[in-house]
């Protein structure tokens, strides 16, 4: 959210209070980041302990949150746990949101900053550490398990519908349609693919999913003043094929890390271990987050009652995915290869 919610800073101080018995002095917005019902803000004690505070109105899914909480707790210190609340939880609910406090972490995203040949290693080997950990089964029934359905394929079908109805919009809305309709045969391509690699991968054996992220975009890693990486935002976590998050590394510019090169690429995966990746797999997945992506931008691009803001920078976002190189054109590569394997 790149708009501070209208809630008042005296009522963040009191939530904190009350929730997690903090005596609060600063509280400040932090306008980052692309989900549209998240807010974070920087949080001082009075006693200089530094937080991160994430507000989420709407639906919320905890299993995100007591995934970090494992996580940290099988030893991976790579990964920023919830701190719990007074009554032990780990997600607060007040004033219409829920409440995840954590300590703050001081650095830049991958999108920001390139990765030392150390550190592309070290991610490699923090990815194997957390596609190795054993998940609870009662915390493993709380996840998505993938089952290949591209669930966005068929909102995307609708909204490219509802880019025909001649209603009025606002300037956003008109600039995403005018961009959908000069893009739809790419964006009804991207969905047929979704579509036809999902039904070849029907019945894919289950026993192999493995803990994934779900979404190891170079936004989702912190690297700290003291070169340390955290892998933050676990917002959707998945059982999944090791694809999932596989798909990211080695694909370039706009879905991993800035300026990286061949080199690093073999260093990350000499970190995360000999794997041999299926190209059917990461075809779907390459194909599928695009899916997603056109349909939640276009919600969003669409709701007029959004912040305007937010609209503009999802429309830019988007629209930035068709430049070539990026993920459009990464994700058709992908899908090409196929033909010769």
């Amino acid at each position: 959210m790149l708009k501070q919610p209208e809630l008042e800073d005296e009522k963040i101080i009191d939530g904190l209070k009350k929730h997690y018995d903090l005596d609060i002095e600063v509280v400040n917005f932090l306008p980052i980041g692309h989900d549209p019902q998240a807010a974070v803000y920087r949080v001082e004690g009075e006693n200089g302990d530094v937080f991160f505070l994430k507000l989420i109105r709407g639906f919320f899914n905890e299993s995100g949150v007591r995934i970090t909480h494992h996580l940290a707790s099988e030893g991976i210190d790579e990964v920023i746990p919830p701190i719990p609340t007074t009554t032990h939880e780990v997600v607060a609910q007040h004033e219409g949101f829920h409440w995840i406090l954590s300590s703050f972490v001081e650095g830049e995203t991958g999108f920001e900053t390139g990765l030392s040949t150390e550190q592309s290693n070290r991610f490699g080997h923090i990815l194997k550490s957390i596609h190795s950990v054993q998940v609870p089964p009662d915390l493993q029934e709380q996840l998505h398990q993938e089952d290949f359905s591209g669930p966005w394929c068929r909102k995307v079908r609708e909204l490219d519908r509802e880019m025909d109805i001649d209603v009025p919009r606002d300037r956003v809305a008109k600039k995403l349609i005018d961009f959908w309709k000069r893009k739809r045969s790419d964006i009804l391509i991207l969905v047929e693919r979704t579509e036809e690699l999902g039904q070849r991968l029907k019945g894919t054996d289950s026993r192999g999913f493995v803990l994934c992220h779900g979404d190891i975009h170079p936004g989702n890693v912190m690297i700290d003043e003291n070169a340390r990486l955290y892998v933050v935002d676990w917002d959707d976590p998945v059982m999944a094929p090791v694809e999932r998050d596989l798909m990211f590394p080695g694909v370039g510019l706009g879905l991993c890390f800035k300026d990286e090169r061949p080199e690093h690429i073999d260093l990350f995966y000499k970190g995360y271990g000999e794997i041999e990746l299926d190209p059917v797999l990461l075809a779907y997945y390459r194909n599928e987050r695009v899916v997603a992506d056109i349909a939640s931008y276009g919600i969003q691009l669409l709701d007029e009652k959004e912040n305007l803001k937010d609209r503009e920078n999802g429309l830019r976002l988007l629209m930035g995915q068709f430049e070539a190189g990026y993920e459009v054109d990464v994700a058709g590569k992908t899908f090409e290869v196929l033909d010769r394997v």
